[in-house]
């Protein structure tokens, strides 16, 4: 099978985009729980609500990338183990 990225930039892209899941996922807890720290001050997001679901589409878009970028490192070990069966 082709890939559409080399293996070291796949395996970054899944790192990047776990963490960044991570990160997205309590950030959007963290404004839906309305934090008085992420809350409070004049300029901070007006609706709390609202930048929390942002915060977890965010988050569904890097999981897409996880899946891909997953998908693509699959597809290198795949295609090294086959290579070397030749």
């Amino acid at each position: 099978m082709k890939t559409l990225v080399g293996p070291g930039f796949s395996i970054c892209c899944s790192l990047l985009s776990f963490f960044g899941i991570l990160f997205l996922v309590v950030l959007g807890l963290a404004f839906d729980a309305k934090v008085e720290v992420l809350t409070e001050f004049v300029s901070d997001p007006d609706d709390p609500k609202a930048t929390a679901q942002a915060c977890f589409t965010a988050a569904i878009v890097y999981a897409c990338f996880l899946g891909f970028c997953s998908c693509q490192t699959l597809v290198h070990k795949y295609n090294a183990r086959n290579q070397i069966q030749l």
